[in-house]
Order: structure tokens, then sequence, then C-alpha cells
């Protein structure tokens, strides 16, 4: 999990909240050490480890907006309640903040960082609904969100054949952007932040495909991408074929 501060000579702007009080404590002390005002935090999508962390981080910067696409905040709004606030809980046992908020719905293609733009980027549907990515072409900054995996894991057990080639689209229209720098919104430490995250997150989608698609048993598929992928981390099987559950709350 990923949040990038983006800032200028005076004001600064967050892409994605983090999850635990712990977690949302610690970067709001790294935000306060930059000393610049924090103006903005956007959220890249509706899934909770991108979003609970919202109220301890307005908490320390009031003066802060946090905002999300209206189709992410419509999604975070199933999130801080029933099967995926249980699922959270038993993620992350007593470490979520008590006020779990979302974002504000903002239906601007642009918001600034001391005057320069940060375009978002609607992608659709990648490793859930209404995915963004934001480009600052200022920097050759792309913030993927959870469109761009970094040597991890990807997060597809709620896809299909066509979801999955959506995605591999996704990536693509960030690769034409020729970004020299890529932060993936979930990577291994310390991955390097570059383009080639997404070459190779089309890569484990496009293999992920073929392994399902030979109607291969779901062991076979696990062991297989584990082999493909031996250095990357985060082996778990639900973010291959997820939860029943949590596949009716988010469709």
């Amino acid at each position: 999990m990923t949040a990038t501060l983006i800032y200028g000579d005076y004001e600064a702007i967050l892409i994605d909240a983090l999850t635990t009080v712990a977690e949302a404590t610690a970067l709001a002390d790294w935000i306060a050490l930059h000393n610049r005002d924090l103006t903005t935090i956007y959220c890249t999508h509706g899934h909770f480890d991108h979003f609970y962390g919202i109220s301890v981080l307005l908490d320390r910067f009031p003066a802060a907006r946090a905002i999300a696409t209206p189709a992410s905040v419509d999604l975070m709004k199933t999130q801080i309640t029933g099967d995926w606030l249980r699922f959270a809980q038993r993620l992350f046992p007593g470490q979520l903040p008590a006020r779990r908020l979302t974002a504000d719905p903002y239906d601007q293609p642009t918001f600034t960082v001391d005057g320069h733009d940060v375009h978002i980027i609607e992608q659709g549907r990648t490793d859930t609904v209404h995915t963004t990515s934001v480009h600052v072409p200022n920097l050759d900054l792309v913030v993927g969100g959870d469109v761009v995996y970094n040597q991890c894991h990807m997060f597809v057990g709620d896809s299909t054949p066509d979801s999955r080639a959506n995605w591999i689209t996704a990536l693509q229209r960030l690769q034409d952007l020729n970004p020299t720098h890529v932060v993936a919104g979930h990577k291994k430490t310390g991955a390097p932040d570059t383009p080639d995250a997404l070459r190779t997150s089309m890569q484990y989608l496009t293999d992920f495909g073929v392994l399902v698609e030979s109607e291969t048993s779901q062991q076979d598929i696990y062991d297989r991408m584990n082999d493909l992928y031996p250095d990357w981390v985060c082996h778990q099987s639900w973010l291959m074929f997820n939860f029943p559950e949590l596949v009716a709350a988010e469709s």
C-alpha cells in the first residue's frame, strides 16, 4: 500500500490515505516534516485501504479537503459498513479509525498543487470498479492507484476476462503518457518507482488469464503464479480468488 505526497514551494497534495490509525498517524507526521500546506487528499478509488485513514489526516490537517470521483465515493459508502467493514476488521483487528469518513465527491478532471495541474484519469474496472490514476505532467509522474502493482501479487480475484482486458488497456493508457516515474498502489518495499511496473502488471494479468482459461484448479493456478513470480510479495490466495461475500457486495 502506498501514499504519495506531491508538493511545490507552498502547497502539498496527498494521493491515498492508507488504512490504520498507526499508518495514518505516521503518514501525518511525515507530511508535517515537509512544512507545506496540505490542501488536498485525493483517493484513487473506493477500496477501504485507500481511504480509512482520512479521519486521522483531517484531524491533523483540518484545512485539507478529501476528494474522490463521485463513483469512487459511492463505492466507499459500501465499505464503511457491512461485509467490507467486517473484512477490514478481520485483517486489522483493533487498528482501524473509530471514525470512517468517505471523501467528498469531486467531478472535475483536474485539481492543482501550487498552480500545477494534476490530471485525474478515469480507468473503469481494474482491480475494482471505477478506478482512477493520477498524472502530473510537470513531473513526468504517474500515480497509478491499484491499476498498477509493483512486484506485489495483484488483486485479480474479482476480475473477469473483460475486466482484465480493460485493465491492460488502462495500463497501456498510462504507458502512452511516457512517464519517468510510476508509483503503484501496492508494491514490494524498496521496489523502484519506474515505468517497468506497467509492463510487469500487464504481463501478470496476461499470465493469470491464460491459467484461468486453461481450467486448471485454483491450487494449481496459485502455485503456478507463485512459480512465475517467485520474488513478488503478498502470497495470499484471496488476492487471486476473492471471498464470495465480497464479490456480491462490490458488484
